[in-house]
């Protein structure tokens, strides 16, 4: 709930609410809520009792890192194994462009995963 010009809004838990519906006739349907405190989604939305929110801290980084874990829902994920041929390679790729955040590198890192990922966990037959 926000407070403008002394009047509370509640778009936001009405917006949540209707998430929430969507997804309960929509089984593809997910949702997330962040949060800037933690605990405080407890208070204000009781019946959402069991949901774990996204904290920010009110902190435009803690956002960015939020939403990328939330947005994490895949049901595959890498392995520990896939993460250590992946970090050597990395040093490879940092070394060949001098850093692993430019755009070729990012790409270079992307397709690496992939090969490995393929390797070692190949696609189920169809």
């Amino acid at each position: 709930m926000q407070l403008s010009r002394g009047a509370p809004r509640f778009n936001m838990p009405f917006e949540a609410g209707l998430a929430v519906a969507i997804a309960r006739s929509r089984p593809d349907h997910q949702w997330f809520l962040l949060e800037a405190r933690a605990h405080r989604m407890q208070k204000s939305l009781s019946d959402l009792s069991g949901t774990d929110p996204y904290i920010h801290r009110n902190s435009p980084r803690q956002v960015l890192v939020a939403l990328t874990d939330a947005l994490v829902r895949v049901s595959r994920q890498p392995t520990d194994e896939i993460f250590q041929l992946l970090r050597t390679e990395a040093v490879e790729i940092r070394r060949s462009y001098g850093t692993l955040f430019g755009a070729r590198a990012f790409r270079d890192l992307v397709v690496v995963a992939v090969d490995f990922a393929t390797r070692i966990h190949p696609p189920a037959a169809r």
